[in-house]
């Protein structure tokens, strides 16, 4: 019996730039067939960030795509979702009265999403609708990544050593009550709700993470939630965390993505950290809608 010919992709994915960052060229992502969604997730397994531009996407489209990949958890803050799509969370700093339609300014340290859960998101999805412009047209609020598995393969064998064992303190209530103070004048937050706070207590996460499906090992501490190392005083801790955050965001690790509307932007929060550069205000408007994909315990 013969076996059916396999169709030709019509897809290519190329590196970007000579960074660890791959693009997604010659795809819309409503008519993915099985074939080149597996040519993506590998080269996402791979690679951590895979981008794909020119989409055009409502947000049951964005949903479709995202559960290709895992079953879609939403966000704690369901104050940011976006209206009739409890999975669909808003970055925004376009504003309805007083009130923020999304998260202002989100992510403007180095990061990775949802560290603070027991089960951090596998990844993200982000897809751009508004994309800030200064008065010469050059794009603002650009998106960068690192790689948390190559700066780990870096390390010295000593720090390796130190590491390998140790847990870091995760702090989302910590951080959140730092960004609201300093966010009070232009873009106020509420306060977090008993509820959220309960969703949200304070954990400890294995300071190297090896991801589920490679088994690639990364750093997993960042500048913006990890507070101090298990079983040493903070002040104690601080110095180490600085090191191993410097390394991980060195320079020379860094893929920058320059938004266009209709980019959607994938990220493994197991590979990579990533910061956004809140170099814009209003009347430059962004606006941005992101999806998770539920990931596994960290080990």
């Amino acid at each position: 019996m013969a076996t059916p010919e396999m169709k030709p992709s019509s897809i290519e994915i190329r590196s970007d730039a000579g960074s660890f960052a791959q693009e997604v060229v010659g795809l819309d992502v409503r008519t993915l067939s099985n074939e080149d969604f597996g040519q993506i997730e590998n080269a996402f397994n791979e690679s951590g960030v895979v981008y794909i531009r020119g989409q055009t996407l409502d947000p049951e489209d964005l949903i479709s795509f995202s559960k290709r990949f895992g079953a879609i958890e939403s966000h704690p803050r369901q104050e940011y979702a976006l209206e009739g799509h409890p999975q669909i969370h808003v970055l925004s700093n376009i504003k309805d009265g007083e009130r923020s339609i999304g998260s202002a300014y989100a992510g403007d340290e180095w990061h990775t999403d949802l560290c603070f859960m027991n089960s951090p998101s596998r990844m993200s999805i982000l897809y751009s609708i508004e994309i800030p412009f200064d008065d010469d047209g050059k794009v603002l609020g650009d998106t960068l990544f690192t790689s948390a598995a190559n700066a780990y393969d870096d390390l010295d064998s000593e720090m390796k050593d130190f590491i390998s064992d140790k847990r870091g303190f995760m702090q989302y209530n910590r951080r959140q009550e730092i960004k609201r103070l300093e966010r009070m004048k232009d873009h106020p937050r509420p306060p977090l709700s008993d509820e959220v706070k309960a969703l949200t207590p304070d954990i400890t996460q294995p300071m190297v993470r090896t991801h589920p499906i490679t088994r690639r090992k990364s750093i997993y501490v960042n500048q913006v939630y990890t507070f101090g190392i298990e079983g040493m005083e903070e002040n104690e801790s601080a110095p180490i965390l600085k090191k191993l955050c410097d390394h991980v965001t060195r320079q020379d690790r860094i893929y920058r993505h320059k938004w266009q509307v209709g980019d959607i932007l994938m990220w493994d929060n197991a590979l990579t950290q990533h910061k956004a550069l809140a170099d814009y205000r209003m009347p430059q408007r962004r606006k941005l809608i992101r999806t998770s994909v539920t990931g596994t315990e960290v080990f």
